[in-house]
């Protein structure tokens, strides 16, 4: 009896022992990330974020009649992308949306896909698990082989989230996969990351290979302020034809413009604390004064006139005065 109640007593010893104790928010570390990464990190501590490589699902070519861009008067382009590489286009859902009921009624986010195959007017989309035509007006051509260094802003994907984003370099110890800090994201934003400490405005990522592009002047992704009026309004854009361009404006409203009623603003911001400033303040350029500038992390603090909060502002949306 002795020895039976001691093996016993054994064997539940060896499968406590051997249980896995759970995370402190009960969710699965992330896939991407090596373990050296994580062991080393002491608890309460925020932990590199790494992006990985979406998976595509190979489909068939797309045999429909491809559906039509939505505004008649904005120039048919071409596209620089070639097949297999990274591109940043809406869900395909929109585009159709926007073709059959207008752009008034459909709201855009640009995700990332791959190139399946490029044509004149209209190119073949890969997306998740389908191949779509889509005019090529819509896609942002990410190009293979960038490099980046510290204080670069590119144009990339939210990695471990979702949504084209600018970002800039922060450590270029490996220039074709750099970390970076999204700038996209609201500085104050209060979600957290997946390490569930830092928040998601705050935190720092290391982005995959030919997922980014240098951005400069009226590159897809960069803001300019359009003269709305006696007011001026941010735009994101998404392509330059010609004398027009295509930007994305508030709540991810599509529209174009003329080219000489849109003002390219600084893809790093040149201002220093005291200079007066407009800012983007819910789609509108207000007129604020610099507090303090944080070059390092991309982002320019302002108090608006009239207003005692201080609010971060990404590089690239600052016009100074």
């Amino acid at each position: 009896m002795k020895k039976i109640l001691s093996l016993v007593i054994g064997l539940l010893l060896i499968s406590a022992c051997s249980k896995t104790e759970p995370s402190a928010n009960n969710a699965k570390p992330a896939e991407n990330k090596p373990a050296a990464n994580t062991a080393t990190a002491p608890a309460g501590e925020p932990k590199l974020s790494e992006g990985k490589p979406p998976s595509f699902q190979s489909s068939a070519a797309d045999t429909a009649e491809a559906v039509k861009f939505p505004f008649a008067d904005f120039p048919k382009v071409e596209t620089t992308a070639k097949a297999g590489e990274y591109v940043i286009v809406p869900s395909y859902n929109w585009i159709k949306d926007a073709a059959e009921k207008g752009v008034d009624s459909t709201t855009f986010i640009w995700y990332v896909q791959k190139m399946a195959q490029p044509d004149k007017e209209n190119s073949e989309v890969q997306f998740m698990s389908e191949r779509k035509k889509v005019p090529n007006a819509y896609i942002v051509a990410i190009p293979p082989g960038q490099k980046a260094k510290v204080g670069d802003v590119v144009l990339t994907w939210w990695q471990t989230g979702s949504g084209m984003q600018r970002a800039i370099v922060v450590d270029d110890k490996d220039p074709i996969s750099p970390i970076v800090r999204y700038l996209d994201i609201d500085y104050d934003n209060p979600a957290k990351s997946r390490d569930n400490v830092t928040t998601i405005g705050k935190m720092d990522e290391k982005i995959v290979p030919d997922s980014f592009i240098k951005l400069k002047d009226w590159d897809a992704g960069t803001t300019v302020a359009i003269q709305d009026g006696a007011n001026m309004k941010k735009g994101t854009v998404i392509r330059v034809a010609g004398d027009k361009v295509l930007v994305l404006e508030r709540v991810g409203k599509l529209a174009f413009h003329p080219k000489a009623s849109c003002k390219p603003i600084p893809v790093v911001s040149d201002v220093k604390e005291g200079d007066r400033v407009s800012a983007p303040f819910v789609g509108t350029y207000k007129d604020a004064t610099v507090s303090k500038v944080d070059a390092k992390i991309g982002r320019v603090f302002v108090k608006f006139d009239g207003m005692p909060d201080e609010k971060a502002i990404q590089f690239g949306d600052v016009i100074k005065k």
